[in-house]
């Protein structure tokens, strides 16, 4: 379908008038078309830069439309290609590494700390939701056991068995701090919760293991101070969104790279495109050749007449052979025309060759050669 009635029937569907449904549509052909769904596939498009969601989007998008019979080869390829052109953006740059989120974050601050997340003790003070996705990262990183402390033991208990961990009581929180390597801290309390003189006795007793804070409350559950600690690595919502900031510098350095990929695969899906403007001419071409062949084979026969089954079997391998060593180099020229970016004037290759071997005009009959006799004919006659 054009692309009036694509938006006629989408503007339909939606039950949202056509002239308020165009002003959020856009149209790109050929080569820019082709560049965009790539763009989208490789995490270009996306509000995120490289998030990872929008490839599998892409695929199941392709699997639908090959489901219901309703792609074709150009599009077939076209998906393919955008397929790929998303796994190499993600696998040969780091347009896709890290998160652009607060648990993000956290679960790249813990690796700085604790080289693994492999087993790390996560505390969390709080039942808030920031603090069940910021622990669902960094369980996701696989960090282990998880105990959950809430002035509502009901919500700590909710919490923990979502988290497949366990709650405890609020006020046990000062001693469990002796074995935590990561404490996640929302507890809306109006006054700091985690002081200096709270962590200095527990410090002692973790004898220099690293403990990492992370305070998402608003105001701040933890003292500023005792990031002065040693071994203490103090996080709050501002350290954590500038590191998220810093993630997405990160990844926008990536575009570039991305770009030349798109511009890679869209060269390569175009030429594969223009090569197939030379798939019918190159089974026209072939189609003539044998059905000259094969009128020349049956002349032969009357003019022979009978010879062994093991001659005329040479004679057909001879005749094909000299027919594919004769087309190779044509037919090699014929695909590169195709496939190059050259605008097509009014005798490109392709033309001329349909001119020249009689293809499309009118002469193409095998009998059209029927009255010229070669040397080479009389030969193998008088042989």
């Amino acid at each position: 379908a054009d692309g009036a009635a694509l938006s006629r029937f989408l503007s339909q569907y939606h039950s949202v008038p056509l002239g308020e449904f165009e002003a959020f549509l856009y149209r790109h052909t050929d080569a820019e078309a082709a560049a965009h769904l790539m763009r989208v596939a490789a995490g270009l498009d996306s509000l995120v830069l490289g998030e990872p969601q929008i490839l599998k989007q892409v695929r199941d998008a392709f699997a639908a439309a090959t489901e219901a019979q309703a792609i074709g080869p150009i599009l077939n390829g076209l998906f393919r290609a955008a397929i790929a052109t998303g796994k190499r953006a993600r696998t040969e740059t780091d347009i896709g590494r890290g998160g652009f989120s607060v648990g993000h974050a956290a679960v790249d601050l813990a690796r700085s700390i604790f080289g693994s997340l492999r087993d790390a003790a996560i505390l969390i003070l709080g039942a808030g939701k920031m603090s069940e996705l910021t622990a669902r990262h960094l369980v996701a990183g696989g960090a282990g056991v998880v105990l959950v402390a809430n002035r509502t033991h009901d919500k700590a208990q909710a919490l923990a068995s979502k988290l497949g961990g366990s709650a405890i009581r609020y006020d046990e929180f000062p001693d469990r701090l002796v074995h935590a390597d990561i404490v996640i801290s929302s507890t809306a309390a109006p006054h700091h919760v985690v002081t200096r003189d709270l962590l200095l006795p527990v410090l002692r007793r973790r004898r220099g293991r690293p403990l990492f804070l992370i305070d998402i409350a608003v105001p701040r559950d933890i003292a500023p101070d005792v990031a002065d600690l040693p071994n203490v690595f103090l996080y709050d919502l501002d350290d954590l969104e500038a590191v998220v900031a810093d993630m997405a510098r990160e990844r926008a350095a990536e575009v570039a790279r991305v770009e030349g990929i798109v511009a890679e695969e869209v060269a390569r899906y175009m030429a594969w495109v223009r090569s197939l403007e030379s798939a019918p001419l190159l089974e026209q071409l072939h189609r003539k050749h044998e059905q000259i062949r094969q009128a020349e084979l049956a002349r032969l026969r009357n003019q022979l007449g009978d010879l062994p089954d093991a001659a005329w079997e040479r004679i057909e391998a001879a005749t094909r052979s000299m027919l594919t060593r004769i087309a190779r180099d044509p037919i090699r020229a014929l695909k590169a025309a195709a496939a190059g970016d050259e605008p097509k004037g009014p005798m490109d290759l392709l033309t001329a060759a349909r001119h020249l071997f009689g293809i499309g005009n009118g002469h193409s009959s095998p009998d059209a050669c029927e009255g010229v006799e070669t040397s080479a004919d009389q030969e193998a006659v008088q042989r």
